[in-house]
């Protein structure tokens, strides 16, 4: 899905998983790609696309990533948080 070009095409685009997605990262500043999907309760298959799509419209950014469990081995999980534009479209809505 390309990005939105107007604000309704926007708002239109931001439903469901999306904006909730938004209003979670919100609330914790950084979260994990992890505790993104469960907390905002998006399907594990759709985390990625969901996550892809919110960055590359300039909503959320990638901060930096962390190793999880008590090893810290395998791939690290991506740390999200809102960019000024993720900011500004949940305090207009």
């Amino acid at each position: 899905m390309q990005k939105p070009t107007t604000d309704e095409e926007l708002r239109t685009a931001l439903i469901g998983d999306r904006y909730r997605i938004l209003e979670v990262v919100a609330e914790h500043d950084e979260l994990r790609s992890s505790e993104i999907r469960d907390r905002a309760k998006i399907p594990e298959g759709s985390k990625h696309y969901q996550l892809s799509m919110l960055d590359s419209w300039d909503l959320i950014t990638p901060v930096g990533t962390q190793y999880v469990g008590e090893h810290e081995t395998g791939i690290p999980a991506t740390i999200y948080t809102l960019t000024d534009d993720g900011h500004a479209l949940l305090e207009d809505s």
